[in-house]
């Protein structure tokens, strides 16, 4: 039973900003009361960061923090911005870049300093590879040292959670497509029964993946009236109803997964790329402040798969801020004070 659907529906309609009274408490684990919606200079002096003296070199530093448009990435960059702060550095806010073309474009010409991006995406998108590395930690490791040498953007951390996309159904599909538990028996589906395969995607989702399924083992192709372009957020609604679609591009790390009652697909033959996330920054600025690195590592070690679903969970089904989910991951952690 999806019983925080019309929850995620206020959400989902809102880009993520939930109305009053469209909240939920059992989905993420429990209410996480009220939620400061800023933070104090005392909160920020009082934690691990501002005591960390391998961190002092940050004082006086002055950064811009970027990050794309949806809720993880959001997220990620409020805790980078108050944590910078908490170190002593001086923070500008430029989270909410429309997509990773625009947002790694910024961190190339110096509009940003910093932003947290995923090795899939840098291995496919910046690289320009089309397998990719097996393994994480090995996808991770290639990603980093290759963005190094060719564009002198180093990758910070990494966190312990890697994200990438996914194909989703609801739960409960009625006819065929309650039958699909993989991408195989989805692209069977589309070649057999392609009135019964539609899709609904985020636009740049359907840019640099509808191609590539295609060109994949899968092979797999939805005909073109069939696929539904519209904000990321309304994929979940849209395919836990099934209409328009009854498939959908999600992220693995996405609560609304569980509270509207979605099946992920078995990727079974490994299309999509294992991606950890990592702070990525210009070379020169690493060198800089080498207390970045440090920094980063510590988030990142926090930084669980666990974790970043509950805190997606707070703004997706809580109707919480970003910057309310940053300040609660930052003070549960002793990062920052109470």
């Amino acid at each position: 039973m999806r019983r925080t659907f019309s929850v995620a529906l206020c959400a989902a309609l809102l880009g993520g900003v939930a109305l009053t009274g469209c909240t939920d408490t059992g989905a993420s684990g429990g209410s996480s009361g009220d939620l400061p919606r800023t933070a104090r200079q005392k909160q920020l002096d009082g934690g691990s960061i501002a005591k960390n003296p391998d961190l002092h070199g940050l004082k006086g530093a002055h950064f811009t923090v970027g990050s794309k448009e949806f809720t993880e990435q959001q997220i990620l960059g409020k805790i980078t911005l108050y944590a910078l702060e908490a170190a002593g550095a001086k923070t500008k806010d430029q989270t909410g870049l429309q997509g990773t073309t625009i947002a790694r474009s910024a961190l190339k010409s110096g509009d940003v300093d910093m932003y947290w991006d995923y090795s899939g995406t840098g291995w496919t998108q910046f690289l320009q590879h089309d397998k990719p590395v097996q393994g994480s930690a090995a996808q991770f490791r290639a990603t980093a040292g290759e963005d190094l040498r060719k564009h002198k953007i180093k990758w910070l951390g990494p966190a312990k959670f890697g994200n990438q996309y996914a194909l989703a159904r609801a739960a409960d599909a009625p006819g065929r497509a309650g039958d699909v538990d993989s991408i195989s028996d989805l692209a069977k589906l589309a070649r057999e029964h392609p009135e019964d395969a539609t899709l609904c995607g985020a636009s740049e989702f359907l840019d640099r993946e509808l191609t590539a399924m295609e060109q994949s083992p899968y092979k797999l192709a939805f005909p073109a009236p069939q696929v539904y372009q519209n904000a990321f957020a309304l994929n979940f609604v849209n395919v836990a109803k099934g209409s328009p679609c009854t498939f959908a591009e999600v992220f693995t790390t996405d609560a609304r997964l569980e509270s509207l009652d979605l099946k992920v697909l078995d990727d079974d033959k490994g299309h999509f790329t294992t991606e950890l996330a990592a702070l990525t920054v210009r070379d020169a600025t690493a060198k800089k402040y080498p207390q970045l690195a440090k920094l980063s590592k510590e988030l990142g070690d926090a930084l669980t798969e666990k974790t970043i679903i509950k805190l997606n969970g707070l703004v997706d089904l809580e109707g919480k801020s970003a910057d309310q989910a940053a300040l609660y991951f930052l003070r549960t952690n002793g990062f920052i004070g109470k």
